[in-house]
């Protein structure tokens, strides 16, 4: 059975379709991955349409018309894959996310490094809350998109997500080009040539991931 990985936060621009998208090209170099384009904009389709051959390395199926139903499609599809990857809609109101916590092992919440979007973190963490009433072994790791290092907004940020009930994610993701350009060619930061940092930090944050999972 697939280990489900929902990757969510009720504000847009988060970088919840980057940290799905590269968390699973990383993860398909081996494992079977999908990835569940739960968001209507669609931003994990359109990524992997952009890709040439061979094509992305882990399947990709738009699933936002599932809805409230999210949880049993991803029941459905678990048998097939070793891991799953939700990427979730940006709305408190919608219940495509509280579906996919239900049967979520792990939730990561990206969040840049905003005190508005901090703030805003809590809400998501309310929604997994909600989710443990019937999945009690769900876990949760915050984490830091696009950081700039050496700030004082980036220090505060971290101290300010550091206190929150919830795991923070050892390695931050910086602000770098090679994510954007992943978007791009539709891969990986592992296919951007000389974006050695940015594919460092992934490889952390997915070894991370794995480690959480057990």
């Amino acid at each position: 059975m697939a280990k489900i990985i929902s990757v969510g936060n009720q504000k847009g621009g988060a970088g919840k379709t980057t940290v799905s998208m590269n968390l699973a090209g990383y993860l398909a170099k081996n494992y079977k991955v999908l990835v569940a384009d739960a968001d209507e904009q669609a931003s994990a389709s359109k990524w992997n349409a952009q890709a040439e051959d061979p094509g992305f390395p882990a399947r990709v199926v738009g699933m936002h018309a599932a809805g409230a139903k999210l949880h049993r499609e991803l029941q459905s599809l678990s048998a097939d894959y070793d891991f799953i990857i939700v990427d979730c809609p940006p709305s408190v109101s919608s219940p495509t996310p509280q579906s996919a916590f239900l049967v979520s092992d792990l939730v990561l919440i990206p969040t840049r490094p905003s005190i508005l979007d901090i703030w805003e973190v809590q809400k998501t963490l309310d929604m997994v809350e909600k989710a443990r009433v019937v999945n009690d072994s769900i876990k949760v790791a915050l984490i830091v998109n696009a950081l700039q290092p050496n700030t004082q907004l980036g220090r505060d940020s971290l101290e300010a997500l550091a206190s929150f009930e919830a795991h923070l994610s050892k390695q931050p993701l910086h602000h770098r080009q090679a994510y954007a350009q992943s978007a791009v060619v539709g891969g990986t930061v592992a296919d951007i040539s000389g974006a050695k940092a940015a594919q460092a930090e992934m490889q952390a944050l997915h070894d991370e991931v794995l480690a959480l999972l057990g």
